[in-house]
């Protein structure tokens, strides 16, 4: 297609503009968008915004990540490739669709993770003030929060938490200095490090015998999740090691590991479009990216709660609900019915041998990301986006800013998006006063998030008073 062509959507003339030859990727990937919503009917406006975005966007960042992924694996030498859930369901999909024309041969399999099963397997009893994954998320803990994380009844706990100075109240987080040293206090009780002991110990065994039933701490293992700071493969992977199994490779679509509390390994870990701790590609990082990815890389199902045996002993994943409903009401699957129809459009082409597409991706994402039209503003920013390990946190995307003097983010993931939707008085409110690291969304590396970390572990180390 050409961009020319008054049909094209102003993704489709992004990629068309990158094409330095006829056939090239770049050309390819503006001809499988504009396949993908020729296939895929809607009926509203929000559908559309929905389909545009997933076959202009979505699919050009996901299908770029998994043509990276195949030659990593062929660099590596890697036999098989473990896809995390639940961001690594999406890409799963259309690796597997891709298959045919990939010809690698590799053991592909979809695996069950979360941050309540391999951050609590990793975690130290005694040691739980130092465990930042129990405060940590674009929403910090609240009391109910840290309970769930834990797996600890919120009844049952509620005077030992009132009696360590914890607030109740479910706006009272882990980022107000009090409230950070009342769940630091409660979490350090002996009360509380007995009962989380037996659940740690159980759930290290099931976390081990998962990983090897499905040969995830394998040298030949790829282990691919979208990102971002590591720290799902860092508790992991000691746990498999102090048990004598090996390091797999993680490729991430890119890679922020935290000063104080990330994990890295630059023999094992590598990242496809930006990765903060090698400095490599960060021109091609767009603000709060682990935000938009996050979104595109929706699951189908609910967060992953633990293990258990089934009656032939094979160790089977609990989830806390089967289907993601609130990603279903909003159109998860017209989003991945356009996804998978732009990588029957690729296959219907042959091969995809072609030029490097992370500057197109990068480009449709910022036009999307940074500069929404109302219309996608609207669609995608009622995208139901939780940041939470436990699902408690869920919040839309992006929602208009409060007729206030100065107007705050708050809990607004896609800044754009939400000051897409304000009024223009809100808007001029906002960037009159906004910080510059929260307009430019740069990598959670900054000295504001690293002093929160710091805080965090400084309070660990310290006497309670």
């Amino acid at each position: 297609m050409s961009g020319a062509d008054s049909g094209a959507t102003r993704y489709e003339q992004i990629m068309d503009a990158h094409s330095a030859r006829p056939g090239d990727l770049a050309e390819r990937f503006a001809h499988a968008s504009w396949a993908a919503r020729t296939a895929v009917e809607v009926t509203s406006e929000h559908e559309t915004a929905i389909r545009d975005v997933a076959a202009g966007v979505a699919a050009p960042a996901l299908v770029g990540f998994v043509l990276w992924i195949q030659e990593q694996s062929r660099q590596r030498g890697l036999r098989r490739l473990r896809f995390l859930s639940r961001d690594g369901q999406v890409l799963y999909e259309p690796t597997r669709r891709l298959a045919p024309i990939l010809g690698t041969g590799l053991d592909l399999e979809y695996v069950y993770s979360s941050r309540l099963t391999w951050s609590f397997a990793a975690t130290e009893p005694g040691r739980l003030a130092e465990a930042p994954w129990l405060f940590n998320s674009f929403i910090k803990s609240n009391a109910t929060d840290v309970c769930a994380r834990l797996g600890l009844p919120l009844a049952q706990y509620r005077p030992a938490m009132v009696g360590c100075g914890v607030s109740l109240e479910p706006d009272a987080r882990a980022d107000q200095p009090a409230q950070t040293r009342a769940l630091l206090r409660f979490v350090s009780t002996p009360e509380v490090a007995r009962a989380v002991e037996v659940r740690i110990g159980a759930m290290r065994r099931l976390v081990l015998d998962y990983a090897a039933e499905h040969h995830l701490a394998e040298a030949d293992t790829g282990v691919v999740d979208i990102g971002w700071t590591g720290r799902m493969a860092g508790s992991l992977i000691p746990v498999c090691e102090a048990a004598g199994m090996h390091r797999p490779h993680i490729l991430f679509w890119g890679h922020e590991p935290r000063p104080a509390t990330g994990w890295t390994d630059p023999e094992r870990v590598a990242a496809y479009v930006y990765n903060t701790a090698t400095g490599q590609g960060l021109g091609w990082r767009v603000p709060n990216a682990p935000f938009v990815m996050e979104t595109f890389c929706m699951g189908d199902h609910g967060i992953v709660s633990g293990y258990r045996a089934d009656a032939g002993g094979k160790t089977e994943p609990v989830l806390l609900s089967p289907v993601n409903h609130a990603a279903v009401a909003w159109g998860l699957r017209l989003y991945r019915s356009t996804l998978y129809a732009f990588c029957a459009a690729l296959v219907g082409d042959g091969g995809l041998n072609g030029n490097d597409v992370r500057p197109l991706v990068h480009e449709v994402m910022d036009a999307f990301w940074c500069h929404p039209t109302q219309a996608e503003a609207l669609a995608w920013g009622a995208y139901p986006y939780d940041s939470d390990p436990a699902g408690t946190a869920v919040r839309p995307l992006a929602r208009p800013l409060p007729a206030e003097t100065r107007p705050a983010r708050g809990d607004r993931a896609w800044l754009a998006g939400s000051l897409a939707l304000s009024t223009p008085e809100a808007r001029t409110a906002y960037l009159r006063h906004a910080p510059e690291d929260e307009l430019a969304g740069a990598p959670e590396t900054d000295l504001c998030i690293r002093a929160f970390a710091d805080v965090l572990i400084r309070l660990a180390r310290e006497p309670f008073l």
